[in-house]
């Protein structure tokens, strides 16, 4: 399947997600090490039904696969500016962060958002990491909504503004 590429970095390319990509994000999503940072972790996943969820997100308009752009491996997927790097050899490499400023750049420039936001569970310390270093700041926080065992994680949600955005960007 050919691939249009939507945005082009140093590390990382992003396209329009594709049903064809639902197979990698199904092993994503039953890969215990990867899934532990979202909430449907409690249960598996077949093809079938992630390739159902697949559909709705490339419905909604604003759902990108990300590949390494060296080696042309799908490596994460988004959907708004929430990212999910499921190819665990890409994790801390920035990766996501080059994926972060493209996806905030749709967010602002083409879908013309005010306000976007993000979540991750206190536990996801990668992704909150992220975030902020994308300029993310936090909102608002869901206490103990995350059980894992004895565990309990909050639900940390941060946003960006456009005017928070725009400062940010040079010209």
């Amino acid at each position: 399947m050919e691939r249009y590429k939507c945005y082009t970095g140093e590390k990382v390319y992003l396209t329009a997600l594709a049903l064809c990509d639902a197979e990698a994000i199904t092993k994503w999503h039953n890969d215990p090490e990867v899934a532990q940072y979202g909430i449907d972790f409690r249960e598996m996943k077949s093809l079938l039904t992630v390739r159902d969820e697949v559909n709705e997100m490339i419905k909604s308009g604003e759902a990108f696969a990300i590949f390494d752009k060296f080696t042309d491996k799908l490596i994460g997927y988004s959907e708004g500016c929430e990212v999910l790097m499921g190819e665990k050899d890409y994790w801390y490499k920035g990766h996501d962060l080059e994926a972060l400023e493209f996806l905030k750049d749709f967010c602002f420039n083409i879908r013309n958002e005010n306000i976007v936001t993000v979540s991750a569970f206190s536990h996801d310390i990668r992704a909150l990491n992220a975030y902020a270093k994308a300029g993310f700041k936090k909102t608002c926080v869901y206490r103990q909504r995350l059980i894992r065992g004895r565990d309990k994680y909050d639900e940390i949600h941060m946003d960006m503004l456009a005017t928070e955005y725009w400062a940010t960007q040079k010209g």
